[in-house]
Order: structure tokens, then sequence, then C-alpha cells
């Protein structure tokens, strides 16, 4: 099933434009996360600026699907899996295909193997159970840590969009396209 449907949502919004201040709140995230990988000592936040490209991506994503509940009563999974895709698939392919060509160019042969497994393991949005279950630490200072170790944010943010839509639907659903039961689920989540 791809799509549902339910009562009017008068209440929700029918719109959303696009906001410079988001960006201008991405780039702030983006660069405290370069800045911690630079090793600069001034700006530790690249934990920091992790977690608030994980609650933008979480509220553009929640206005979207208000979005387009308060317009058609419904969400399109397909559709929404399909934009999602579109837009991150082709970079991280480019990326992939990169760290490929270095790795057999410039990695020794006992160290392709586990470089093949992280690259399988991000191309399927699941490097952070990768990682953890091989136990590396994104932090740990290590002179070889694999060049697909950011991957875990990737495999973090593409899981968030596998369920958060449903969790949204059905949160709507039981509200009969009020918010209460989204609200309430976000209060819990944080």
């Amino acid at each position: 099933m791809t799509e549902a449907t339910s009562g009017t949502s008068p209440a929700l919004p029918t719109s959303f434009g696009y906001k410079p201040t988001l960006d201008g709140l991405r780039a702030v995230a983006v660069g405290s996360v370069i800045a911690f990988h630079f090793g600069t000592g001034q700006m530790p936040g690249g934990v920091l600026g992790v977690d608030t490209f994980f609650v933008l991506s979480g509220y553009l994503i929640t206005t979207l699907l208000l979005v387009e509940w308060g317009r058609s009563s419904r969400i399109n999974f397909a559709a929404f899996w399909s934009r999602r895709a579109r837009r991150l698939l082709p970079a991280l392919f480019v990326v992939l295909i990169a760290i490929g060509i270095w790795s057999m160019l410039a990695v020794s042969s006992d160290q392709l193997s586990t470089i093949r497994s992280d690259g399988l393991w991000t191309l399927f949005y699941a490097a952070n159970w990768h990682f953890i279950h091989a136990g590396q630490s994104y932090f740990a200072l290590v002179s070889n840590a694999s060049p697909l170790r950011h991957a875990w944010s990737l495999a973090i943010e593409e899981q968030f969009y596998l369920v958060w839509p449903l969790l949204t639907f059905a949160c709507l659903k039981l509200g009969k396209g009020r918010t209460g039961f989204l609200t309430a689920l976000c209060a819990v989540g944080a």
C-alpha cells in the first residue's frame, strides 16, 4: 500500500516555501563538522553540528509530510521514498566509486576487503550498524580509519526517512488528521 487517505485536515499547512534561514543553519552545522575533522581546538562542536543537521532534517521531512497530508489527506510513501532516493543516491554513487578507485590505487591489498565491506554496508544505508558490530568508534583517532566511516550519519538519516513517514502517517490516522499523537510521539522521543 503506497498511499492512504483520511478526512480533511484544514489546520495543517498546505505549502512550505524556501527558507533561507535553514540554509544558514545547515552551513553552520556543516562548518562545525568540518572544523572538528580538521582538528581545530577552537571549534570542537562537530557532534553538535551533526545533531543540528539531524534536527533540521527531521523538521523538514515532518513539515513536508504534514503539507502533503494537509493538501490531500494522504501520504504517498512510494513518491516520498523515490524523492529521497533521487536526491541522495547519485552523490552516494559518486562517493562510493571515487573511494573504490582510490582504494584500488592507494590502499594495501589486505585493507581492500574491509573497504569493500564498508562500501556495501554504506550502499544499503546500514553503515552505522556495520561499524557498531565491527567495534569501530567514529571518534577513535586511529590512523587507518575507514574512508567510509562518515557514512554512519547518512545511514541514520536514511533509516529515519524509512520509518518516520510510517509513524507520521499512523499518528495522523489515529488522530483523524490532527497532530496530537504526532506531537506526543515527538515529545516522548525527545
